[in-house]
């Protein structure tokens, strides 16, 4: 602990063991040594050390930094705070220069005197003066001395002590010091510290105050004296009669100095911890203290910064009563890291730079993965509102879409309709029509807040009872009828959850399965029998048989008796196996013998086929496998493997076994809705890995799938004005292989003067295999490899403009060069399209790239499109671009009107400053916006201008809009009086109203001068 009367004569150092400080360990002070040179900067060597931790806490409001005790150094803290606090020893040490000490940089120089603790003193006074953080370490000085950390620090003893020579002060103020015989240590008297202070002498009774603003570490202006509790890393603020009632009559080992009480401080000291630091040293500091504001931000960001999941509704739709992405979960969702404290208004912008394809209004909505697919929950409103207000978890999955549809089909929201997805076991339907003795079951999903009888109307079944599965205290399973009364409860107040089963019987059903006795009622337990078929040889006389047993028979057992009541070879016993027919008929992964009818999740009643062919082992995969996504029931082949397979070899395994050549196929993974899931992307990994279980479908795809961390990428070129029939490969396209040189027509946005619509082709140049870590520099520039052979000439990748490809129009801009790939989030199926320029560019994170069309005067038709590039720096305000139009157009900014053309509804919307102004009157000043509603600007959008100057209504549509459109156009006042005026030019006789006789007229001017 260090009691300080900061920056006056004395300062009493006290150490937590009864022995006075030995100064012999500072006896090489001054000596050289070359072994125990630390290179420690700021910010190198700590960075390393201190790895993955917070960054030290900046000083608190004493603004004076403490030194951090490694364990039993308090008596070294003491003294070099004692040393620190004298500005003489201080400043003097920063007197010394290179000359006198070396350099860090030295040390490896063999003919280099490197005086090591006094330059790593001065770094650590530094520190304590500058360097914003609440305590310093002495790590690298006490390396310095040769000290490890992990010696024993050691008090010496009394005897060994050097102690201060100036006992005549202690002498001469007896009355406040007592010291020992020895000499060895001293305490305060009773009574006698601060009631003695007029006893000192009149040029040293200011020994006990001080003021902050003498402090090197204060800069406060208070005039109000301090004293200072300095105990190691910690520094507070201590009263007199603290440090009274603390010491008082107590012994300890006080140290002491001294310092004349006529030494002045230099009027440019004052409050400046800078006075007297070496050039280097105040750089070092100030770096050091850039990098901790550095790191505390990124800490301050990391503690307040979650990840949300946003699954975006275009690449949604709505099938089996909940979404399902339509390519692949990976490429419907994107990763966002956002800071919780934004609101949520902050959120939404983010998305929509983010988004730069999005057209319409955005509705941010919570939603959720349940075993249906995707349900969405509330929707989130109030801009103002922090996330963390709005309750926002980290990881929460949100849905992007308009709040209405997705994919043209109205949503259900809200916890009350929650999608249920049910195992429905009902009588499956023979081929002629009727009933057959087996048992099926089928996932339906319901919503929770249906009625119960929907199921029934699911099923067409227009009378029947339903039965639960319910558990008795024994922990057998049971069927419950639920009462008629109760089919219009909810499925939620029946209390059915996911994966909950439902038992439907019909009126018509045989009852030998279910029993009718004034009401329906039964327990499934009393089916006790499985009907096994005969799939081994079809010339045997028993097709079937239905085997007595219970859930704890085991598998073997049936399969063995229904070997002998079919009347089979008895070799079928080692080579047969048993496998579940589903609802379809169509064949299930068999089920291994070692299982009772528990573990193998078969339920009585259900129907098992009794197959050639071994049954897979524990560690073995039964796998289902077709060619393409289109699964076609009954085309799927099978094939057993072991789990620890690699994805590769599995791959070759099905490709030998369906006859196909080449090695530019993959596998996906079919999902619950039958469609192509996720690729098995790391071939080097197992079955087991990536969770393939028996009974999977994979899909053989053609397409090899790039290296992992690599995208493959088609490239198209942006034909502007191609003119039909020039490139003749459309049918590629068409079905989606295209081919190096085949031409999509895209919508336009370039074209011959007045015509809009006219043409744009997008001719395709091949695949580009590229890492996710280039850049958009690099994909350019490996891209022009396949011009050379396209007749393309380009001077070099700053004459390319790089766009993504969305539904055959352009979409993102891929502005900044320097960016990675891995940024834009691009997925793999991304096509990059990328366009020529006439001159380099290099755009900006702000820059936004526009189409500017001038409206021709007199005609309903347009000029050929010019780029335009916006600095969006000072905001996407509809003035900001109007001022930026009007000095591309060379107008005064009053004198032109401008519009963004909507070309999927061949409408124009005009960009009015006036709209704007009253827009920020009415709404929040974060709407005044143009990339939120109704504009939606991005890149690549067209900008209709026109010049009042020479036309001055507002319609910015063309014939081909109306035409578009389907709506007549209305002639303007403009176009009927031209159409008079042609008629007058033509000499045309139509009789007209007499002409009243000409009068004077005069008009009197006043002069204003």
């Amino acid at each position: 602990m260090f009691v300080s009367n900061v920056g006056l004569g004395r300062l009493v150092g006290l150490g937590w063991r009864q022995a006075l400080l030995s100064f012999t360990m500072f006896g090489d002070l001054f000596e050289e040594d070359y072994s125990t040179v630390s290179d420690y900067q700021y910010g190198r060597e700590k960075k390393l050390k201190t790895k993955g931790l917070e960054p030290p806490a900046p000083r608190e409001f004493t603004n004076l930094s403490g030194i951090r005790n490694q364990g039993g150094t308090c008596y070294l803290n003491s003294l070099l705070q004692t040393l620190h606090f004298t500005p003489e020893f201080r400043e003097a040490l920063f007197s010394l220069g290179p000359e006198e000490l070396g350099s860090f940089e030295d040390k490896d120089k063999p003919d280099a005197k490197v005086r090591i603790i006094p330059l790593q003193l001065q770094r650590l006074f530094a520190q304590l003066l500058l360097l914003d953080q609440d305590a310093a370490s002495t790590a690298d000085l006490t390396d310095s001395f040769g000290w490890t950390s992990n010696e024993v620090w050691k008090t010496p003893k009394s005897d060994d002590a050097v102690g201060f020579e100036e006992n005549g002060f202690l002498q001469l103020h007896s009355q406040i010091f007592l010291l020992s015989p020895d000499e060895s240590t001293v305490s305060l008297l009773k009574n006698g510290s601060l009631q003695a202070e007029s006893h000192f002498p009149r040029s040293d009774q200011h020994i006990f105050k001080t003021l902050t603003s003498e402090s090197p570490g204060l800069n406060d202006g208070t005039s109000c004296p301090h004293w200072f509790d300095i105990n190691d890393s910690k520094v507070q603020p201590i009263k007199e009669k603290d440090i009274e009632r603390q010491f008082q009559g107590k012994e300890s080992a006080y140290m002491l100095f001294y310092r004349k009480s006529q030494l002045q401080r230099p009027p440019e000291a004052r409050a400046n911890p800078r006075y007297g630091v070496p050039c280097h040293l105040l750089n070092e500091m100030d770096a050091a203290n850039i990098e901790l504001q550095t790191k505390r931000a990124e800490c301050d960001s990391i503690d307040n910064n979650f990840d949300l999941h946003l699954h975006l509704g275009p690449h949604y739709h709505f099938l089996n009563g909940a979404l399902h992405p339509v390519v692949s979960q990976a490429e419907s969702t994107w990763d966002l890291t956002f800071d919780k404290r934004k609101t949520l208004g902050d959120l939404r912008q983010s998305i929509f730079q983010l988004l730069e394809f999005w057209e319409g209004d955005m509705v941010l909505s919570v939603a959720k993965l349940v075993p249906a697919g995707l349900h969405v929950y509330q929707m989130l409103d109030g801009d103002d509102l922090t996330l963390c207000e709005l309750e926002i978890a980290d990881g929460e999955d949100l849905f992007v879409w308009n709040g209405v549809e997705v994919g043209g089909i109205q949503i259900p929201t809200g916890s009350d309709c929650e999608p249920l997805l049910l195992n429905v076991l009902h009588l499956a339907t023979s081929s002629e029509g009727g009933k057959c003795q087996q048992l099926v079951e089928s996932p339906h999903v319901f919503p929770s807040n249906a009625e119960v009888g929907a199921v029934l109307t699911a099923l067409a079944v227009p009378v029947g009872v339903l039965f639960i599965n319910t558990t008795d205290p024994a922990g057998e399973e049971n069927w419950v009828a639920i009462p008629k009364e109760d089919l219009k409860k909810t499925f939620r107040e029946q209390g059915l959850r996911d994966r909950s089963s439902v038992l439907v019987q019909d009126s018509s059903d045989d009852n030998s399965l279910l029993l009718k006795q004034g009401k329906w009622f039964t327990g499934m337990n009393e089916v006790n029998w499985l009907q096994v078929q005969n799939l081994c040889e079809l010339g045997s006389e028993e097709k079937q048989v239905k085997i007595s047993a219970t859930v704890n028979t085991v598998v073997f057992d049936i399969r063995i008796k229904a070997i002998k009541e079919l009347k089979l070879m008895k070799e079928l016993a080692e080579n047969s196996c048993l496998r579940p027919i589903d609802r379809n008929g169509k064949l299930l992964c068999p089920v291994p013998d070692s299982y009772t009818l528990k573990e193998a999740e078969l339920k009585m009643g259900s129907s098992l086929g009794l197959c050639p062919g071994k049954a897979p082992t524990s560690s073995q995969l039964f796998l289902f496998f077709t060619v393409g996504s289109d699964v076609q029931p009954g085309t799927e082949m099978e094939i057993i493997v072991e789990e620890t397979m690699s994805v590769r070899d599995c791959l070759q395994l099905m490709l030998g076994k369906s006859g196909l050549p080449g090695d530019r196929w993959h596998l996906r993974k079919m999902d619950w809705c039958y469609e192509a899931g996720e690729p098995l992307c790391e071939e080097d990994a197992t079955l087991r890995e990536l969770m393939i279980c028996s009974g999977d479908t994979l899909l053989l795809i053609e397409g090899k799938l790039p290296p992992p961390g690599f995208l493959k990428v088609p490239l198209w070129w942006y034909q502007p004005g191609g003119s039909p029939g020039h490139w003749k490969n459309h049918q590629d396209q068409r079905n989606g292989a295209p081919s190096p040189g085949g031409v999509w027509r895209a919508a336009a946005t370039q074209g011959a003067p007045g015509d809009l619509h006219g043409e744009v082709s997008l001719r395709y140049l091949g695949d580009l295999e590229i890492s996710e870590e280039a850049t958009v520099a690099e994909l350019k520039s490996q891209a022009m490899t396949l011009f050379s052979s396209s007749g393309f000439v380009i001077p070099s990748p700053a004459f390319l403009r790089a766009w993504t490809v969305e539904r055959k129009r352009l979409g993102r801009l891929l502005r900044i060069n320097r960016q990675q790939l891995r940024d834009y989030k691009l997925g793999r199926k991304t096509e990059i399209c990328l366009e020529p320029l006439q001159e380099e560019e290099n755009l900006g994170p702000q820059d936004v790239v526009l189409r500017t069309r001038m409206r021709l005067p007199g005609e309903r038709a347009y000029a050929p499109c010019v780029d335009l590039v916006w600095d969006t720096a000072r905001g996407w305000t509809a003035g900001s671009l109007r001022q930026r139009v009007a000095h591309f157009c060379s107008l005064p900014v009053e004198k032109i009107e401008i519009a963004k053309y909507f070309p999927e509804k061949f409408e124009w919307l005009p960009i009015s400053s006036w709209n704007q102004q009253f827009t920020k009157r009415k709404k929040k000043k974060k709407q005044d916006n143009l990339q939120g509603a109704p504009y939606y600007l991005k890149d690549g959008d067209t900008i209709g201008i026109k010049n009042v100057l020479l036309e001055d209504d507002g319609d910015f549509s063309t014939d081909a809009d109306d035409l578009g459109r389907g709506t007549p156009r209305r002639p303007s006042s403009q176009d009927a009086l031209r159409e008079r005026s042609r008629d007058l030019g033509c000499g045309a006789t139509t009789p007209g109203r007499p002409r009243a006789p000409e009068a004077s007229l005069s008009i009197h001017v006043r002069s204003f001068r």
